[in-house]
Formats: C-alpha cells, structure tokens, sequence
C-alpha cells in the first residue's frame, strides 16, 4: 500500500493549514503587546480602582483584563483543527483526544475572561451611582467577577490546553509534518505547565519561574508550530518513501 505525504487530500485543507499557522504568530503578537502595554502603569488593587481605570482610560483597562486573550485563544483553537487535521493519521485515537482538551481548553480559558469584560458596564453604573447603597452593590458585583481570577496561563483552560499538546508533541515524533525540535519544544512547554499548576498547591514559591520558564518553551512551540503549518500549506502530495 503506498502512502502519501501529506495525505491524498491535502489540497483540500490548505486554507486551514495557511490559518492555522497564522493563528499561533499572531497569539505570540498579541501577547508581547499586552505585556509590553501593561508594564507601564500600576495594576488596579481593588475593584474600586479597577472602576476608576475603566473611567480613565478604557483601553488599558481592557488591556489589564487581558482581553486580547479572547481572541489570542480562539486562534488557537483554529490552530488545534489544522494539527489535527495535519498528523491525525500518526495516531488518530490519541490526536482525537488532543483535538478534544485542546478546544475543552480554548472555551474553559475564553469564557471567564468574556464575563470579566462586564466590568466595563459595572464601571459606568458606579459612576453614574446616586447613592452609596447602589455602589456598594456594584462594588460588591465587580468582586464577584474578581473571583473568576487573574488573566494568567495559570488557569484550568491552560492546563487543558497543555495536555492537549503534550499529546500532540509526542505524536509529531513518529512523523515528518513537523521537526523534533518542534515536537521536544512542545514536550517541555506542556510538562512545566501542568507541573506549574501543581506547584500552586505543593510548592507555590516555585509557581512564578516555572510560569516564566513554560512561558518561553510556548514562544518557541507556538513559532515552530506556525511556520511548520504555513510550510505544509505549500507542499504537494508525494510518495512517502
């Protein structure tokens, strides 16, 4: 039986491939930018100031929420298809698995962030408040949203997306779509996630570098595995000898 790379119907789902390897570049844009955007002013403590920023200057309070991540992440979720569709032949069992926390993930990261973004309406209704009861009870409302967390990669949709791709990672070893390199990047970008999450109960001194340090290993993976699917875009079926 002769097989083919990539497979027979690859022409087909180039467009997929072509967005799927945009999707990760971009996410890697959008957070350099957040980062670089944020670091130059002084988080809000409370949910008081966080209504003040909200008055000051909207943009950055988004910014501050991490709202760039709604749409960083539902990238991915196109990048999670286009692997999938990519080296599900490898092992499509296990790929299946993947494609299911890798979109379990992008969901469970995306929706508290969509319901923190209502602290811009709570915002408006404090400052237009006429007496202390009514801000009490949006202040009391905005904590409320507080408890949903920070916009960190510390979050059970992250974790999700982390099993995700330490499956996927170990199912590129047994191909040729994407590179080794590719395929170790994602191995310990993952491993330092999930041993990131335990740490917050065991050991939480250690949760910040290991934050740092998967932070670096996901730059890395999300760049290789963008241009790894922007290639595959551009090849023909041959012979897989």
């Amino acid at each position: 039986m002769t097989h083919t790379y990539p497979d027979p119907q690859h022409s087909d789902w180039k467009t997929l491939y072509r967005l799927g390897g945009v999707a990760p570049l971009l996410t890697i844009v959008f957070y350099l930018s957040e980062f670089l955007l944020i670091s130059w002013d002084k988080f809000p403590a409370s949910t008081e100031a966080w209504y003040a920023l909200f008055q000051s200057n909207r943009l950055l309070g988004l910014f501050y929420l991490n709202a760039l991540d709604i749409i960083s992440i539902a990238l991915l979720g196109v990048m999670f298809l286009a692997i999938y569709r990519a080296i599900h032949r490898l092992n499509p069992s296990w790929m299946s698995v993947a494609a299911f926390f890798g979109l379990l993930g992008v969901g469970v990261f995306i929706v508290p962030r969509v319901a923190m973004l209502s602290m811009l309406t709570l915002s408006d209704q404090y400052a237009a408040a006429a007496s202390q009861a009514q801000r009490a009870s949006l202040l009391a409302a905005g904590d409320a949203l507080g408890s949903l967390g920070t916009a960190t990669p510390q979050t059970v949709g992250f974790l999700f997306m982390a099993v995700a791709v330490l499956i996927i990672s170990i199912v590129m070893l047994r191909g040729p779509v994407f590179g080794k390199i590719n395929a170790w990047a994602g191995m310990l970008a993952s491993a330092l996630t999930i041993v990131d999450h335990l740490s917050l109960y065991l050991a939480p001194a250690l949760a910040m570098p290991l934050m740092v340090s998967s932070g670096i290993f996901w730059l890395g993976w999300w760049s290789l595995t963008g241009l790894g699917l922007l290639r595959l875009a551009r090849l023909e079926p041959r012979p897989l000898s």
